[in-house]
């Protein structure tokens, strides 16, 4: 054992990784016996295993399950699914999943026409590109500072920069 911590000292490895290299090589060392013996037994199977007895019970089994194929169910192209129907009826919709979610249209807003400082969430999401959340962080924001003294401020919410409030400035007022 005293040879073993000066070897320990000299490799400078830690009790447990030497604990793991010592797996690792015992568990090598036991894979090469396990080999060699094998080999000197000449018990080891170096054939390919035969998959034609396989390949043979699949082919019969595809060429019943052919033969017993019974036609499939007429497709009724002539009526519309209702997907369709609705997203066809809802143009200014957008489809997700099977709920409709209203189009951002600036042509549905008032230019000048929406007061920032008193607009509701849903008015807010009529903004071009605010969504539910964005909505969510300007109503916070703007209880926090007690409102927007100009609409510029509004580049202050996260998730409005530049090009966002580009396309919102001429939709807002904050009198």
């Amino acid at each position: 054992m005293k040879s073993m911590s000066s070897l320990l000292k000299y490799i400078s490895f830690t009790r447990n990784e030497t604990k793991v290299i010592l797996f690792a090589v015992s568990v090598l060392a036991a894979g090469f016996s396990i080999k060699y013996y094998k080999h000197l037994t000449g018990t080891s199977s170096t054939l390919p295993y035969d998959f034609s007895k396989s390949d043979s019970e699949f082919r019969e089994k595809s060429n019943n399950a052919n033969r017993n194929k019974m036609p499939l169910p007429e497709f009724d192209n002539s009526r519309e699914n209702d997907f369709e129907k609705r997203l066809k009826a809802s143009d200014d919709s957008l489809s997700v999943g099977n709920n409709f979610v209203k189009q951002n249209k600036p042509t549905d807003l008032l230019a000048k026409g929406l007061n920032i400082n008193t607009a509701t969430k849903e008015q807010l999401i009529d903004l071009p590109g605010v969504g539910e959340s964005t909505a969510d962080k300007i109503i916070i924001y703007r209880e926090e500072k007690n409102g927007f003294k100009k609409i510029e401020d509004l580049m202050k919410v996260k998730g409005i920069g530049k090009k966002k409030f580009e396309k919102i400035k001429e939709y807002i007022t904050t009198e």
